[in-house]
């Protein structure tokens, strides 16, 4: 992951005065362990053992659970972290493609970014249900916001149909990003190559107005995935 979306960012345009001392000690701390985490986490699923984060966050398993008392916490933070980069990714794009002229595919810098710049897919809750937060949940309106953004560029230039939205872009993501047993150049490679079909079939679509089927994704169905792994971890949690 990128560290310079790490911390509590509100908006790329935040001026936050650099931490110092101790406080600056605790925040490289946290960083370390929340990373580690994602990686874990994403490798091993809810059953991650805390001694391989510790291991890798160089630290020892008391200093996470005195900074995160439970997984849940612990897989929260790194959500926040996960939607918290995301946010900015998506909102850098939208100014983008905005100042770009000729106009550019909002979407496709978007996805292509987050491509490149992903380190593990988006299984942010490794299996299990885990409830939202208020910060979860804040930065979902903000993804949200940001989505609309994207989409509604490439509206204007006629690059994607009119029922594509938000959620399908997150969808597209989920798709688009799943561990492939190969060497991380050439996973990427794949994923690029599959991104190029997605995006030529989307313009083919918006231009000759073809008819897909199924009902179309909303943005509180993405939601629900996000948060039960498509509803079947909910009903595994309640046994």
């Amino acid at each position: 992951m990128n560290r310079r979306y790490l911390g509590r960012v509100s908006s790329p345009d935040t001026d936050v005065p650099p931490l110092r001392g101790r406080a600056r000690e605790a925040q490289s701390n946290d960083e370390a362990i929340l990373l580690a985490a994602h990686d874990v986490f994403s490798e091993y699923g809810w059953g991650a053992p805390m001694a391989e984060v510790a291991a890798r966050a160089h630290t020892g398993v008391a200093s996470i659970y005195r900074r995160y008392p439970s997984k849940t916490e612990l897989v929260n933070a790194i959500r926040e972290l996960t939607l918290e980069q995301i946010c900015v990714r998506a909102e850098e794009c939208v100014a983008e493609a905005r100042a770009a002229h000729p106009g550019i595919s909002a979407v496709a810098l978007f996805l292509r970014r987050h491509i490149l710049s992903a380190t593990a897919p988006m299984g942010v809750t490794f299996g299990r249900y885990v409830e939202t937060t208020p910060q979860i949940d804040e930065l979902g309106e903000r993804l949200h916001a940001a989505l609309l953004d994207i989409v509604a560029v490439d509206h204007e230039l006629g690059l994607i149909p009119r029922h594509y939205g938000p959620a399908d872009v997150m969808l597209t993501i989920t798709h688009l990003r799943p561990s492939l047993a190969v060497a991380p150049e050439r996973a990427i490679e794949i994923h690029l190559r599959e991104l190029d079909y997605v995006l030529h079939g989307l313009r083919a679509v918006a231009a000759q107005n073809t008819p897909v089927s199924g009902e179309p994704s909303n943005w509180q169905e993405w939601l629900r995935l996000n948060s039960t792994n498509g509803g079947m971890a909910s009903e595994r949690a309640a046994d």
